[in-house]
């Protein structure tokens, strides 16, 4: 006969296991479906518009449709750009931005740095613009200037324009030194009825809060905020001035690169839907010998902790998907005994979500570099190659097998 308390605790058990045969609790907190993801990397993401542009032309998908099998895009930096386009159904559209991108002159030096670019430069001008480089440790600091960048996206990016499905983008608050995330919603969504449109936002701050923390910030990127939070998203450091965004009690803080955090934003695909296409920008790491200047160290650096931030990522949501998996083949008698006197696991359980991940990376290196917008040739090349890539789709995750 079994003691009454083990009774009870049994009992008890298996009324919490219940709900964490799910991911979440609440009919409104359902997970979205197949999230696109869109990494970080400048002109590279000239790659990532010919991956869109053939998943487009694949689907039969016409300008002004939603890019099944998606309902959410998500994106840092480049990413954040390039999702725009597609959560409002812009496909053409990109594909024209980026084919005429290089005639933008979008890359334009602060005048004290001008020479630096310019290869008719005198020899003396050219020593005296890498000596003004100093000044960014007193008073400049950034090289690049942002008007060009930031009145590009005001023309290109209409906040009238209506989305299709929601766009999350992450950025780095660089006053308070945190993460923060950005989602733009859609008025209307092809595959929710009207009353769960509403329940977005509240949908979007709950998971991300469960998933990386109940102190995330997760914002509404408003029609008056569009513009901003998006450069900021793409604003690297050094490269570009912080970008000024004002919080919701008035103070204006300092925004930066997304990247800083999330280059390639799994974790957020991974708080949000039950599956995600992730679209890298780099192949597979080789090592680099040397470093010619700081620049490059600085890069080399920077890199690294990207790569790092992003094997943790997908790892992370791997072996979270592994886990809840194996839990909710157990039955109602096995999870009740394995929850039994835990509270901590059952609630670890009730908040770890189920995301399929697949992904797809240049074969090798592309034929430009991170600021290449100016590149012609090299942007055409890297948006083929995303465009041909795709036909050999996108790989499972696995993490004994996937290389940085």
């Amino acid at each position: 006969m079994i003691e009454r308390r083990s009774f009870l605790v049994s009992v008890g058990a298996s009324a919490l296991a219940l709900p964490m045969l799910g991911v979440f609790k609440a009919d409104t907190d359902e997970p979205f479906g197949r999230a696109l993801v869109l990494s970080g990397g400048g002109a590279r993401g000239a790659y990532e518009a010919g991956v869109i542009g053939a998943l487009a032309a694949v689907g039969a998908v016409p300008d002004g449709s939603p890019l099944l099998p998606y309902e959410i895009v998500c994106g840092t930096s480049i990413g954040a750009l390039n999702g725009w386009f597609v959560a409002t159904g812009q496909y053409s559209k990109l594909r024209e931005l980026w084919y005429g991108i290089s005639e933008q002159n979008l890359m334009r030096a602060k005048p004290r740095y001008a020479p630096l670019r310019d290869p008719q430069s005198g020899l003396l001008d050219y020593a005296a613009a890498a000596a003004s480089l100093t000044a960014l440790v007193r008073n400049q600091r950034a090289i690049l200037e942002s008007e060009p960048v930031s009145n590009w996206i005001a023309r290109n990016i209409d906040p009238e324009t209506p989305l299709l499905m929601p766009l999350v983008f992450a950025t780095t608050n660089l006053t308070l030194q945190r993460p923060e995330y950005f989602y733009v919603r859609p008025e209307t969504f092809y595959a929710q009825p009207q009353n769960r449109v509403a329940e977005i936002p509240k949908r979007v701050v709950h998971a991300l809060r469960l998933t990386l923390g109940p102190h995330t910030i997760v914002r509404e990127a408003t029609p008056d905020l569009l513009h901003r939070a998006i450069f900021a998203s793409a604003a690297l450091p050094i490269v570009f001035d912080p970008v000024l965004i004002p919080n919701p009690d008035g103070v204006t803080n300092e925004y930066c690169d997304g990247g800083v955090a999330s280059n390639s934003p799994v974790g957020i695909a991974h708080a949000l839907s039950t599956g995600a296409d992730v679209i890298l920008l780099d192949p597979p790491f080789e090592p680099k010998t040397t470093y010619s200047d700081a620049v490059e160290v600085v890069f080399g650096v920077y890199g690294t902790m990207q790569r790092k931030i992003l094997e943790t990522e997908m790892r992370n949501a791997y072996f979270q998907s592994v886990g809840k998996h194996a839990f909710t083949r157990l039955t109602r008698q096995e999870a009740a005994h394995a929850t039994s006197g835990s509270p901590t696991l059952v609630k670890l359980l009730q908040t770890v979500p189920v995301t399929e991940l697949r992904y797809i990376r240049p074969a090798t290196e592309l034929p430009l570099g991170v600021a290449g917008f100016d590149d012609e040739v090299g942007v055409g090349k890297a948006y083929r190659a995303g465009w041909e890539d795709l036909g050999r789709g996108f790989a499972a995750y696995d993490w004994e097998t996937f290389e940085l």
